[in-house]
C-alpha cells in the first residue's frame, strides 16, 4: 500500500512538472524585449537611443492602424529620410533576421501600445 502511495506521488509530481514546462513555455513580454535587445534602446518610460514605449504608445493611441504600422516597422526597421527617422536622427533597425517567431511581434507590440 505504501509504495502504491508513492507511486501516485510521483505520478503527480511528474504531471506538475510537466504541467510547469508548458506554462513557462510561452514567454513574457519584457523577456522577448531582452532577449531582442529592445531594451538597449528604448525603457518603459525614458527615451534612451530610441523613445520611450510611454511615448510610442501615446503617439499611436487611437491609431487603428497602429499594430499593423508598428508590427512592420519592428520587421523592417524606420523609413529612412535623410538623416531623420520618425523620431529624430536615429533609425530604427530591421528586426525580421532576429525575430523569427511570428507571434513574438504582435507580443511584444501589443505590450508596447499598452503603455
Amino acid at each position: 500500500m505504501e509504495s502504491a502511495v508513492k507511486a501516485e506521488q510521483l505520478i503527480l509530481v511528474i504531471l506538475f512538472f510537466f504541467c510547469f514546462i508548458n506554462m513557462s513555455h510561452a514567454e513574457a513580454p519584457y523577456d522577448l524585449a531582452q532577449k531582442y535587445g529592445c531594451m538597449a534602446c528604448h525603457s518603459a518610460t525614458e527615451g534612451l537611443i530610441g523613445p520611450s514605449f510611454k511615448a510610442i504608445a501615446s503617439r499611436y493611441r487611437g491609431d487603428p492602424d497602429a499594430r499593423k504600422k508598428l508590427i512592420a516597422k519592428l520587421k523592417n526597421g524606420g523609413p529612412n529620410q535623410g538623416e531623420n527617422g520618425i523620431w529624430g536622427r536615429k533609425v530604427m533597425p530591421p528586426f525580421k533576421d532576429e525575430i523569427k517567431n511570428q507571434d513574438h511581434y504582435a507580443v511584444l507590440v501589443d505590450w508596447v501600445l499598452s503603455h
